[in-house]
Order: C-alpha cells, then structure tokens, then sequence
C-alpha cells in the first residue's frame, strides 16, 4: 500500500483512511455482490478497486467516469437540481452501473448484477459513499475506535426511514 494518495487540489489520502475505506467497500461486497467496486478521485485516478476489471483499462475508466461525473453534475446545477452524493444509474440487461459522488473529491462506480435489487443496491452505494466521505474528514489518528462500517442495525434504520419516506412524502 502506499503511502499516501496526493490528489488533485492539494488533497491527501492517508493509509489509514485508504484502509478504513477498503474495509468499508468490503463490506459492501459482502452485501450486494458486485462485479466490481472502484474509488478514484474526480480526476479519474483510481485508489482503489475490488472485483473483476482488466487492470489495462483502469485508468482509461477513471477518466471516463470522472467525465461523466462532471457533466452530470453540470446538467444538474444547469437545472437547478444539483444536490451532495448525487448518483447516476445506467440499467443493462446483465449488470446495472452506478456512480455516486463521495464529497467533492472521490466518485464511487459500481457495477452490480441485473439480479441485485435496484433500490437496495442504491441504498447501500449511497451510504457507502456517505462514509467514505466521513473517513476523509476524520482525522487519521481518530480511525481506528469509529465505526464506519454497515451494519445490519444501522442498515435497519436506513430502510425504515426510506420507507417512511416513501408513505410519508
């Protein structure tokens, strides 16, 4: 693992914030079963990546998908519908293809199966994203004793307040 991530505009990625992070995307695997998870800043330079890519296409990914991230954002402000920890969806007909934004320094692909459960999946990317965005504002000796993970009390509690939220407007 490297040291450090030094990522565009001055901002740095410390290993125990890289580590905090790969267990978090764990955990999301464990849930949801993607065919892969990858984190890359919004240059598109990747951080990290669980799953099944070719390695030769990664950085050509990267930047694609920090493109598109950029434009959607722009559409989104255009329109006056610009809001934190947006997310684009591309529905296929093998694998579904998410793309959230993680504050405004990191974007978060995932490519889940067409099996998985849409609003489940988004559900689980969404928070994900959320705590990736928390570990990057935590300090790095703060790491270790916080929980960030999804757990399945806290995962309870998101889908009794989406529900309610659907009933309840």
């Amino acid at each position: 693992m490297e040291d450090t991530h030094q990522l565009r505009g001055g901002f740095t990625i410390y290993p125990r914030q890289e580590e905090a992070i790969d267990r978090l995307v764990t955990e999301l695997e464990k849930r949801i079963s993607p065919i892969f998870v990858l984190v890359a800043d919004t240059a598109g330079q990747p951080i990290s990546l669980h799953g099944q890519f070719d390695q030769k296409k990664l950085l050509a990914l990267g930047s694609l998908v920090a493109g598109d991230l950029a434009a959607s954002q722009e559409m989104a402000r255009v329109i006056g519908q610009y809001g934190s920890y947006q997310m684009i969806l591309r529905e296929g007909h093998e694998s579904n293809l998410f793309l959230s934004e993680i504050g405004e320094e990191l974007l978060l692909l995932t490519l889940v199966p067409s099996r998985t459960p849409l609003g489940w999946a988004r559900l689980l990317i969404r928070e994900t994203a959320k705590q990736v965005a928390v570990i990057l504002q935590t300090p790095n000796e703060d790491l270790d004793p916080v929980d960030f993970g999804l757990s399945d009390e806290k995962l309870a509690d998101l889908y009794g307040d989406s529900l309610n939220n659907i009933w309840n407007g």
